[in-house]
This record gives structure tokens, sequence and C-alpha cells, in this order.
């Protein structure tokens, strides 16, 4: 299921899809009618790829070195970043 909150720590190659079980069609029918309801939002998975470089491996020294281990580019990168500092605001209330 499509998913920009599913960020994979060991496969960065699937992020963005959440792999899911279900007993049956019924249950899985389920789970695909609240997956569509959820929107896919691009600054979700963004922000979920730095935090993963950020908490493994070695340090992140620079933005440049943030974009080549993300694969993202500076401008996502501060959209990410922005997503996420008020996701925080709105949670943090």
């Amino acid at each position: 299921m499509a998913d920009s909150s599913a960020v994979r720590p060991d496969d960065p190659l699937h992020d963005g899809l959440r792999r899911v079980t279900a007993c049956c069609e019924a249950h899985l029918e389920q789970i695909r009618a609240a997956y569509r309801q959820r929107p896919f939002v691009q600054e979700e998975l963004w922000a979920g790829k730095i935090g993963r470089v950020l908490t493994s491996g070695r340090p992140v020294l620079s933005l440049t070195e943030l974009c080549c281990r993300t694969g993202l580019d500076e401008p996502d990168i501060r959209r990410a970043i922005a997503w996420h500092n008020e996701r925080r605001r709105r949670l943090d209330g």
C-alpha cells in the first residue's frame, strides 16, 4: 500500500510502501479503504528518509552530504524540515 509514513530502515528502495497482512479479502479491503483515505504527503516521506540517515551510520556533516545520503535535493530537504516542524508544533500544541 502507498504510505508516506513508511520508511524502511534496511530497504530504501521500498520507502513509501507499507506491507500489510490481512486474514481475508474483506479484511484486505478494509485496510485498502483506510489507506485510500490517508493522503500521501511527499514531505512526510522525505522527512522519514532524513530521519533514517540522521539516526544511522556516520554523522552527517553538511547539507551536501545529507543530499547525497538521502537522494533528495536541498529544496526537498527544506520542505521536509518545514513539514516536520509544523507537525511537531501541532502535536505539541
